[in-house]
């Protein structure tokens, strides 16, 4: 009976790493979850699980961002810097929205870890079936689409990817990174400097709401206001957080997380290194073809592995930080800030004198491996940066 629960469990796997991509597209992250969470344990169930926690996490980021109408990209970072459909009737923003949205992320990517399996699996998505209910309206509309969200290019007709065992380090290298930085913002507590933004707007809304009687003799600011106000908010509430008193518990999480982030990218390229298949590659090595249609140029990763590997001598303090004002030979110790933070006044460190705390000689990180990237990638090197993590 074994034997044979086995040899139908060969043949189920692969239709159940088809059959998810439409679960998705009909039923939405949720809805396909809970179906494959009632089908029969296997690595390629769990992997499926994974992914729909995975984009589950970051649908539940956009749609705290669309209820309170936060849908322009707000912070160049992940999940605050994608433009989201509009949301005619916002409601009103909580000082605490950044701080629970970067819990909930963390949470998603713990959990996201916990579901991927340890044995080989692979699970086959067409990405034009993916959306996010931006919304929440269990209902799926072209803006929510993934690729339209992420800014994704998909080559004409079906863009199938088979996800196999490589490509379960590259999910959880990503986790660690969207993990990390939302550790890292909350170490700052945007919470203060949001709830003093929700003063200021009220304040302008009683002004605005009073006639401007006999004293308004000055020329309205109104249109300048609608134009730059949103603009110098994100600006201030930015610097504002950035002037908390980081809590160091969660600043060395946040580099732990980039530290674990580099370990899985390394296990990633030396299991995509060993593949001889050519099936629908998400990235592949230099004898294989991306499902997509891009191309990596050849030694793609080993250059990446030699900047993340820099990356990772940073945040341990084996390499330093250069910095402008400083002799050849000296740079920022990053590892030491991460274990004694101090709040980051924008001007000081421009001007040297909050550097100087976390300066000491020793070898600095050089611009040669990136220099190679971008020169391999050209105007697509950021791009590529978000494709490779």
């Amino acid at each position: 009976m074994r034997f044979l629960l086995a040899v139908l469990s060969l043949f189920a796997a692969p239709a159940l790493a088809q059959e998810t991509s439409a679960l998705i597209a009909d039923h939405g992250l949720s809805g396909a979850r809970a179906q494959l969470q009632e089908q029969a344990p296997s690595a390629d169930r769990d992997l499926a699980i994974a992914a729909t926690r995975f984009l589950g996490g970051v649908e539940a980021a956009y749609q705290a961002r669309h209820r309170i109408g936060a849908t322009n990209p707000l912070l160049p970072v992940p999940l605050l810097g994608a433009s989201l459909p509009p949301n005619p009737d916002p409601q009103p923003m909580t000082a605490d929205i950044v701080s629970a949205m970067m819990r909930d992320i963390s949470q998603a990517m713990q959990d996201t870890r916990d579901a991927l399996p340890e044995a080989p699996a692979t699970l086959v998505l067409d990405l034009r079936d993916l959306w996010l209910d931006v919304d929440g309206d269990g209902t799926r509309n072209p803006a929510e689409d993934l690729a339209t969200l992420s800014g994704l290019p998909l080559p004409d007709g079906p863009a199938v990817v088979r996800f196999d065992a490589a490509d379960v380090h590259w999910l959880r290298a990503y986790t660690h990174l969207i993990d990390g930085v939302a550790t890292l913002i909350l170490a700052f507590d945007p919470e203060p400097a949001l709830a003093q933004h929700i003063a200021l707007q009220g304040a302008l809304s009683e002004q605005f709401a009073q006639p401007p009687g006999q004293m308004a003799r000055a020329p309205s600011f109104d249109m300048q206001a609608r134009a730059f106000g949103p603009i110098v908010d994100r600006v201030a509430v930015a610097i504002q957080t950035l002037r908390q008193q980081p809590d160091p518990v969660l600043t060395q999480a946040a580099g732990e997380h980039l530290r674990d982030m580099v370990a899985a990218n390394r296990d990633f390229w030396t299991a995509v290194a060993q593949e001889t298949d050519d099936d629908r590659e998400w990235i592949p090595n230099d004898a294989q073809q991306a499902a997509l249609g891009f191309d990596l140029p050849p030694g793609t990763g080993p250059l990446w592995l030699s900047i993340l590997d820099e990356v990772d001598q940073a945040l341990s303090g084996r390499m330093l930080i250069p910095y402008w004002r400083f002799a050849p030979g000296h740079g920022v110790d990053l590892a030491m800030w991460l274990k004694d933070p101090r709040p980051v006044e924008i001007a000081d460190w421009v001007q040297g004198t909050a550097a100087l705390p976390y300066a000491r000689p020793g070898l600095t990180v050089g611009r040669d491996n990136w220099d190679r990237f971008v020169g391999s990638f050209g105007g697509r090197a950021g791009l590529y940066m978000v494709l490779l993590n």
